[in-house]
């Protein structure tokens, strides 16, 4: 039996369809399955509008401090804000048309569907089945009801419903993400009074503990309650108002909202049924994306990771690649940055300082340059923040942490420099245009260079000796 396709993409994400395109320029014969509109693919979307309005109206307000002939200004509108943020994914949308990916040759299908394993693997659809060659699972997730005892009967907000003109004075939000962490400043920012409630003993449990108390301290210092390593045991609704109890302390709120971990809807799709394994809601998938079916693939949220667009592209041009050719393409995140929306913004790459350090040991050179020696950011009024740069003896790059204005646009130089094992001495010999925040890239390579000179007697001992006889034969 002749197959309809070479791949079957089954997804209503940013993911889903930069696989089409990716996988429609390899003359390649592909469909794409939307089934159910899952908005939370422009999760990361909303909160990015949300940072930059709020980034604005910050700015907005330290002008008028200053009595610089401005007009006072009050918070932002919810409408208003509401309507540009719709407008603004409208046009992001219309960027990811459907219609150029149908002119390109890709059969969209606005269908849900379910696999099935006999006769012959397939993607069953209400009148018909699709047959191919591979499948690449690109869906979104929904946020995971939380085991609280009390949370179901008195209600809760999720990120999918969350609208902001809509809430009331006091929140509670509880995270075991970096989602909550940005929804909690930018709320904050509104206006919100903001509890912020983590279970675990560390609000961001992947990154070094120099970041993570920064954000504390910066969060606290704003307003935020912090409430860390509190495990929540139930949740009760007394007259108008709702209250957690929090290990030891009972907290009273308007609203919840909860940024959990996102759910397949697994059961849908009889992953079951064709042997895809799951781990805790996750697909279970190789360093090559393959799933525990051998022709299945995937990629995004549907794995898990950090929810991030730009993972998430990198994730389907390899699973695409290796579904329509061979699978010998394999993922390393070492060289793709990773962004949380705080504020300021924190971005990385490569290696955090206790990877670095279990790997390499001794054969490592941490520098730290902090944001208040840049001009830029004395001119803003944003000195908070530093750079970290971890690079073995030899110069080569293996990470680095940017907490402060611009860090998302400047750890991509970082990022390019480790893909291509450019090391720091390289970046020394660049000078950025003065004034600018990738200025403390070059601050920080010189200050290497000059701890590397430091640590070596015998350079120094020569160069010492050398200009010693220059100025004697000179006079």
């Amino acid at each position: 039996m002749s197959l309809d396709y070479d791949l079957v993409i089954i997804g209503n994400t940013l993911e889903a369809f930069f696989a089409a395109s990716q996988a429609i320029k390899l003359q390649a014969r592909v469909a794409l399955v939307l089934g159910e509109n899952n908005n939370n693919c422009f999760r990361e979307i909303d909160s990015l509008i949300l940072n930059h309005l709020t980034y604005i109206d910050r700015h907005w307000h330290n002008l008028t401090q200053w009595n610089m002939s401005f007009n006072p200004v009050s918070k932002l509108d919810y409408h208003q804000l509401k309507q540009w943020k719709n407008q603004v994914k409208q046009d992001i949308k219309t960027g990811n048309n459907l219609e150029e990916l149908a002119n390109l040759g890709v059969d969209i299908i606005e269908e849900s569907g379910e696999f099935c394993r006999l006769p012959k693997l397939g993607f069953v659809l209400k009148n018909r089945t699709l047959r191919s060659r591979r499948y690449l699972l690109a869906m979104g997730s929904i946020s995971r009801m939380t085991e609280i005892e009390g949370l179901a009967e008195v209600g809760y907000i999720i990120p999918e419903t969350l609208d902001i003109d809509k809430l009331p004075q006091h929140l509670v939000i509880l995270s075991p993400t970096s989602l909550g962490i940005e929804l909690a400043q930018q709320l904050n920012y509104l206006g919100k009074q903001i509890t912020l409630i983590i279970e675990s003993s560390n609000i961001l449990l992947q990154e070094d503990k120099d970041i993570v108390q920064l954000i504390q301290i910066i969060l606290e210092a704003e307003g935020i309650k912090l409430l860390i390593n509190c495990p929540i045991s139930q949740v009760r609704k007394i007259e108008d108002k709702k209250w957690i109890q929090a290990g030891n302390e009972a907290i009273e709120t308007d609203e919840i909202i909860i940024t959990n971990q996102g759910k397949l809807k697994a059961k849908e799709l009889n992953l079951e049924g064709v042997k895809v394994e799951l781990d805790s809601d996750k697909i279970k998938t190789n360093n090559k994306l393959q799933t525990t079916n051998p022709n299945i693939y995937a990629c995004g949220n549907a794995i898990g990771f950090y929810h991030l667009s730009n993972i998430a592209r990198y994730q389907a041009s390899i699973a695409v690649k290796n579904a329509i050719f061979y699978p010998i393409f394999k993922v390393n995140y070492n060289h793709h940055p990773v962004r949380i929306l705080t504020n300021p913004i924190f971005s990385r790459v490569g290696l955090t300082e206790i990877q670095a350090k279990q790997e390499y040991e001794n054969d490592l050179i941490i520098i730290k340059q902090n944001y208040k020696t840049l001009v830029k950011a004395k001119i803003l009024d944003e000195t908070t923040g530093f750079c970290k740069l971890i690079t073995r003896r030899n110069g080569l790059i293996l990470g680095c942490h940017i907490i402060g204005n611009n860090s998302d646009e400047m750890i991509n130089i970082v990022a390019l420099a480790i893909k291509n094992k450019i090391k720091i001495q390289q970046i020394s010999r660049l000078f950025p245009p003065y004034g600018t925040a990738s200025e403390i890239i070059f601050q920080i390579s010189q200050n290497w260079q000059q701890q590397k000179r430091q640590n070596n007697k015998l350079f120094n001992n020569c160069l010492e000796t050398l200009l010693f006889w220059r100025r004697k034969w000179n006079r």
